[in-house]
């Protein structure tokens, strides 16, 4: 069954969105890749390398939850209640995993080895509201979010989304949940949940950008 593809307005916003779709997922999947070869999981290159690309792909994660939040605007109040809400969830789950990741790179910085790491990180959760905020609560928001708001998208009429997209999209965030060392797997499963999306967009985006009149896409699978 196709969907109505609903596309921000101007090519520039296609562009972000559809290049954040795509390289988001990726993104993940290169920090979950780094992660894997560096074994010791201490300062050091592969520490930073494998955090920047983690922080960058949560951090793409901001335009494709606007995006989709946008798709809800003209719903049924239910469903764009529940969208939004997702949405914002989501976002606030965005900003615990930067922060969290923020707070990785610093003290991978500062830190002479493991110990000194697990040292800080001791006396730095140790503060009241810091372990749910940054660790153990909060950031599930972001995958709880991005579920609910892609299946409100998919479920019920009019459907704007393809069930296969939030269908991926659990299956990801069960795969990461299940193991750190998995998170390659989760994040190409991500890309096969949205990279569709993203060169769909890209490929609208062309035309307008090269001054040609665009062909506009009105369903996706």
């Amino acid at each position: 069954m196709t969907s109505t593809l609903q596309a921000p307005a101007t090519a520039r916003q296609l562009t972000v969105t559809g290049s954040a779709l795509l390289a988001a997922p990726l993104l993940l999947a290169g920090y979950g890749a780094v992660r894997l070869l560096d074994g010791h999981h201490g300062p050091g290159p592969g520490w930073t390398t494998g955090h920047v690309l983690l922080f960058l792909g949560v951090l793409g994660f901001v335009p494709i939850l606007l995006h989709l939040r946008g798709l809800a605007a003209d719903l049924g109040r239910v469903r764009r209640l529940t969208a939004n809400t997702a949405a914002g969830a989501a976002l606030l789950g965005v900003c615990s995993v930067l922060g969290q990741t923020g707070v990785d790179l610093y003290v991978g910085a500062v830190s002479a080895d493991r110990a000194a790491m697990n040292l800080r990180y001791d006396r730095f959760q140790g503060h009241p509201g810091v372990t749910p905020l940054l660790y153990t609560v909060v950031p599930l928001f972001f995958y709880l979010g991005l579920t609910t708001l892609t299946a409100v998208l998919a479920l019920g009429r009019p459907r704007l989304i393809g069930l296969r997209i939030p269908a991926l999209v659990l299956l990801g965030t069960v795969v990461m949940a299940a193991s750190l060392d998995l998170m390659p797997l989760g994040g190409l499963v991500f890309a096969a949940a949205f990279g569709p999306l993203g060169l769909a967009m890209l490929t609208e985006a062309r035309p307008a950008l090269t001054g040609a009149t665009p062909a506009r896409m009105h369903s996706m699978n």
